[in-house]
């Protein structure tokens, strides 16, 4: 069956990643035949949800239940928004009940984000935060590591979350001949990864790691997954890095371990609110590096048009009576 029509719904005016104005004009040139609608509120998407045959981005309750036409809605991000329950958000309950295929668009982060990693274990490694801060002091002081440096080539990398971005940081640890372990619930094996666990694994052993690479998306599975139960089981001169998302990691208890030397630092791109408040203790933590969840920083362009390129894809699959690509376990989230 041919896709008759296709909506973006609010808001209209996304960062510069999502684009949807941009989307809208594409796709008019790429599907003249389907009829591209544009809703710019809620009271919108009401009153016409119940034509809908596909969309991109979120939709309300109210509105899922009306949507007796709907057969896929494409999710701008790899994973959805939470609430404070962790148990509802993106994939709120009516919308798992409801019959729609769910995608994503996993895989088109993964050069960026794996750079990015590499740079947090690179200067974590290397103990570079303990110069630069001997640096501003204007100390020559060949010993001011407070821990030894981890030399990738002995050291083993854990990477929680073995999917595209995970795949790419355990190829990237490879060239620097680390043994690379997995921990993902989908995978038995993969390439570059030395082993791969199941989640169940994790907690007894996170204590042989000498880092820990979070990619984890954020779900019911995985709120507060990292605490201070997986840190006091971790080496002393281990370093945690989370690239995934913020509330997956209790910072209280990661700025507790880094302080009493149960870890020795750590590379967080997202956090558990954000913007971090300016009177965080984690801005003023030794050890710690931090960005302003800017791992796709200067990348607009290209994950503008890899994102697209996924939704024309599937456009593409859904008119042939094809398998969707990436598609999403509405259950889990991913």
């Amino acid at each position: 069956m041919k896709l008759k029509n296709f909506a973006f719904f609010p808001p209209l005016d996304e960062p510069k990643h999502h684009s949807k104005r941009d989307f809208i004009e594409r796709m008019k040139v790429d599907f003249p035949q389907i009829d591209i609608l544009a809703f710019n509120n809620e009271t919108e998407v009401l009153e016409k949800i119940e034509i809908v045959e596909a969309g991109y981005d979120w939709i309300e309750p109210k509105a899922i239940q009306k949507a007796q036409k709907l057969k896929w809605l494409a999710n701008p991000d790899s994973g959805g928004f939470v609430n404070e329950s962790a148990k509802d958000g993106w994939f709120y309950q009516q919308l798992i009940e409801h019959p729609v295929l769910v995608t994503n668009p996993r895989g088109i982060y993964s050069d960026f984000i794996g750079q990015h990693v590499m740079a947090y274990i690179l200067t974590l490694s290397n103990r570079l935060p303990d110069y630069i801060e001997a640096q501003r002091n204007r100390l020559w002081h060949p010993e001011a590591r407070r821990h030894k440096a981890l030399h990738l080539r002995e050291s083993k990398v854990m990477i929680v979350g073995a999917g595209g971005i995970g795949q790419e940081v355990a190829r990237l640890c490879k060239g620097f001949n680390a043994h690379v372990l997995g921990v993902d619930p989908k995978f038995k094996s993969l390439e570059n990864f030395d082993q791969i666990l199941y989640p169940s694994e994790l907690k007894k052993s996170v204590g042989e790691i000498d880092i820990l690479v979070a990619t984890v998306m954020h779900t019911p599975e995985t709120h507060n997954l990292f605490n201070i139960d997986i840190f006091k089981k971790m080496k002393q001169t281990s370093i945690f890095i989370n690239i995934g998302r913020g509330k997956t990691t209790v910072l209280d208890d990661l700025i507790y371990a880094i302080e009493t030397n149960l870890i020795s630092g750590a590379g967080l791109d997202v956090y558990e609110e954000e913007p971090l408040p300016k009177n965080h203790k984690l801005w003023t933590t030794r050890g710690v590096i931090m960005t302003p969840h800017v791992a796709l920083m200067d990348s607009d362009q290209e994950i503008t048009n890899r994102r697209y390129q996924i939704i024309k894809m599937n456009i593409e699959r859904y008119n042939r009576g094809e398998e969707l690509h990436n598609l999403v376990n509405k259950n889990k989230w991913y």
